[in-house]
């Protein structure tokens, strides 16, 4: 009986070693499984952020983009650029109608002198001259154009 005493011991032993084994085993295992469980969440916040980001960069480059046409022109506008441009064709524009404007004089009233035509521009431009002068001292008040202005 002593002989099946000590072999049921040492199965006991054999039985509990294997168990505090396979113990371990699961212990090394929720281990493993927890630490890539912690990884995980933690690549997943990073991405979240990440996401996050990019989102409020796309919508700040939307709200760029809606507005990008109108602060072009605006800058454009605000250039000497467009300043220099603006006074070229708008002295060209207004050259080529009064050249136009002599041409038709010329051809459908020869009545009329072509430079004629020129000195009642002088004398227009000098009387629309004095008048922004006289508005500009009088501060654009009652009585504050000339006598015989063209304004009338």
């Amino acid at each position: 009986m002593l002989v099946m005493e000590e072999k049921v011991l040492r199965d006991l032993e054999k039985f509990e070693k294997r168990a505090a084994d396979r113990d371990h085993d699961k212990k090394k295992a929720v281990a493993e499984v927890q630490s890539l469980l912690d990884k995980a969440i933690a690549e997943s916040k990073k991405k979240d952020n990440e996401n996050a980001y990019l989102q409020k960069e796309v919508d700040q480059l939307r709200k760029k983009l809606e507005t990008a046409d109108d602060e072009a022109i605006a800058g454009y506008k605000m250039s000497a650029e467009y300043k220099s441009n603006l006074h070229m064709y708008g002295a060209e524009s207004l050259k080529a109608a009064i050249k136009m404007t002599k041409e038709w004089l010329v051809d459908d009233h020869s009545e009329i002198n072509p430079d004629e035509f020129d000195r009642y521009l002088r004398k227009r431009r000098a009387a629309d001259l004095a008048a922004q002068k006289v508005k500009v001292t009088n501060h654009g008040g009652v009585g504050s154009q000339p006598a015989g202005s063209l304004d009338n």
